[in-house]
């Protein structure tokens, strides 16, 4: 016995459900009337539905559509809202070849399921190729890339140019190499102290004296390059204020009491 699901939403003329029922031949014991048809779990497999809505709604349609069978017919009857908005919530909602009327005020759309199952899945097979055939389209493949001996000529303007020619003098002069500023390497690799040098570094290096790192340093820590106070990665190689945190100048900087003390 083939089940007709009646779905009603919003406020619809009671004396236009029974009428489209009756219009439709729908026997009372062969028809299921629900609000919800997402709630309908457990059921499903219907030959047809019918939907009495006061708006083209693609959720509710939706969920319509999961409980019918393959290839099941739907009739939508809208009570408000235009025949392209109805026609367009059907076809949101999977079904197809929408046949849209209206009169009175109320739009009736006409559609079904496609004839497949969601999730159906089938093989295409293709035909292969005559061997003549795909060595035909091999060869012309083949013979796009091929250029004639006229091809190169300057008949049409082509002419091919030396690579050498579009460099210039300046193009070819190497590069002078970047000015090493304070903070960098100085002749023959070795670390020059920073300009405005106020950690000692200077002074240490005009002396002949590795510059260490004292309690007054850590009391009243200064940069004049202002690189000794940003961290490590903006440090020489021989500030020493290497391995501290970043500081704030003029600030004392916070240590363990052991820091100083030599490794046993």
């Amino acid at each position: 016995m083939e089940r007709t699901l009646v779905v009603l939403q919003g406020s619809v003329p009671l004396a236009a459900v029974q009428s489209l029922i009756s219009e439709q031949g729908i026997p009372a014991d062969q028809a299921d009337v629900t609000t919800d048809p997402s709630s309908s779990t457990g059921t499903s497999g219907y030959a047809r539905a019918v939907c009495v809505a006061s708006k083209a709604d693609p959720v509710l349609l939706g969920a319509i559509a999961k409980l019918l069978r393959p290839g099941a017919k739907a009739l939508l009857q809208l009570h408000g809202g235009s025949e392209a908005d109805a026609s367009s919530a059907m076809l949101l909602s999977g079904f197809a070849d929408c046949q849209a009327s209206s009169s009175g005020g109320v739009t009736t759309v006409s559609a079904h399921l496609p004839d497949f199952a969601v999730g159906s899945k089938d093989s295409i097979k293709l035909k292969p190729k005559p061997a003549a055939a795909a060595a035909a389209d091999t060869s012309s493949s083949k013979k796009a890339w091929l250029l004639a001996g006229d091809d190169l000529g300057d008949e049409d303007g082509g002419e091919l140019l030396d690579d050498d020619e579009l460099l210039t003098e300046e193009d070819r002069q190497r590069p002078a190499a970047a000015k090493q500023d304070d903070c960098e390497l100085g002749p023959g690799g070795a670390r020059k102290a920073c300009k405005n040098c106020s950690c000692g570094r200077a002074e240490a290096e005009a002396a002949g004296v590795k510059v260490e790192l004292t309690k007054d340093m850590l009391d009243n820590p200064q940069s004049a390059c202002g690189n000794c106070s940003l961290g490590d990665a903006f440090r020489c190689a021989g500030c020493p204020y290497r391995g501290l945190p970043a500081f704030e100048p003029g600030k004392k900087i916070e240590l363990p009491s052991d820091f100083l003390t030599a490794d046993a």
